[in-house]
């Protein structure tokens, strides 16, 4: 019997990405807030303080970037000769088994922020349906590449 392989976690590079998004968020909310807190006063009157939207924008970002640590803790999986295994989730715990015979193709998808990161996201399309697709998200890419030639996928 051979020894069980152990389960591979994501790099750094998926935190840095999963980080960036929170930051960009975050941008998108002050700007949206910097807008509006200009914008209302001059429709119904009364003011808002300038530092009330930098520390709304603080305080969804830092919980969020919290959080995007502990969300990429989380992801991890693992290819053997029978199976691929993704485990992932904070609050639900999502562990999917996904048998190599039901495996019908492997797809990698690439935003701009995950291309600028060097990572991608697998999904493994499956046979039949009791058998879900299954992602890897921000994985790094050579271990992209290596999940599709240990599939024989290439």
């Amino acid at each position: 019997m051979t020894e069980p392989e152990t389960l591979n976690l994501l790099g750094r590079e998926a935190l840095a990405v999963r980080r960036a998004r929170v930051v960009i968020e975050a941008a998108v909310i002050l700007l949206v807030g910097g807008v509006a807190a200009w914008a209302i006063p001059r429709w119904v009157g009364g003011s808002v303080p300038w530092w009330a939207i930098p520390v709304a924008a603080v305080a969804i970002a830092g919980p969020g970037w919290w959080w995007a640590g502990v969300e990429h803790s989380r992801w991890a999986w693992r290819l053997s000769e029978d199976l691929l295994e993704v485990r992932r989730g904070v609050l639900v715990r999502r562990i999917h088994l996904v048998p190599r015979s039901r495996i019908q193709n492997v797809t990698t998808t690439s935003g701009p922020l995950q291309t600028r990161f060097g990572v991608l996201t697998v999904t493994v399309h499956t046979a039949g349906a009791r058998t879900r697709n299954v992602s890897i998200e921000d994985i790094d890419a050579g271990h992209a590449e290596g999940i599709r030639r240990r599939l024989g996928l290439v």
